[in-house]
């Protein structure tokens, strides 16, 4: 009986430390690329190996692909704002305007991103994009094929298309999950 509360003892010890090195990497790999650990992975904390694939594939989404970075942080800006997500909206608003995008452009997008493609903030196939994004965000049942081809038209290569659909399902996630945990901004 004793042998079997220190072997059981033993393994709780070992898993113990495996959870908080394992986690305590992920957290340098978080600080090491933002500079902090904001509250959505601070939200993951309780689940290492959960944060571990969402920066994995976080990671991937924002490396690979044939969207542009700023494109990708277009969608993150529109998605979360739409969505009412104010920490992701302030979060990928830095990363926008860190790729030269306009103030006021930016600005617009993080109140109203609906308001701001009627206004004409955003134009020609980035306007495109948005329209899509917005349209799966509020509406996807009504998604149709004449909504991918709205893309095309606008000049969208077949993976552009795909990254498109895919970022905005990733940004919903995200946003559902921060909001459903209840995330608040820096």
């Amino acid at each position: 009986m004793f042998e079997t509360i220190v072997t059981i003892l033993i393994f709780v010890a070992v898993i113990a430390i495996t959870a908080v090195l394992f986690g305590g990497w992920l957290v340098l790999t978080i600080v090491r690329a933002l500079g902090r650990v904001i509250p959505f992975y601070r939200a993951y904390s309780v689940s290492p190996a959960h944060l571990d694939a969402h920066l994995d594939f976080y990671e991937r989404l924002g490396r690979i692909g044939a969207l542009s970075k700023k494109r990708k942080e277009l969608i993150a800006v529109a998605v979360s704002a739409e969505n009412g997500c104010a920490h992701c909206t302030a979060l990928h608003a830095g990363f926008l305007r860190a790729h030269q995008v306009e103030a006021r452009v930016v600005s617009a997008l993080a109140a109203d991103p609906g308001a701001a493609l009627e206004a004409g903030a955003v134009t020609g196939p980035d306007a495109a994009i948005l329209r899509y994004a917005l349209k799966l965000t509020r509406t996807p049942r009504a998604m149709s094929a004449g909504d991918v081809d709205s893309l095309r038209a606008a000049g969208l290569s077949e993976a552009e298309v795909f990254e498109v659909a895919l970022l905005t399902g990733y940004f919903n996630y995200t946003n559902r999950v921060g909001e459903g945990l209840g995330v608040e901004p820096e």
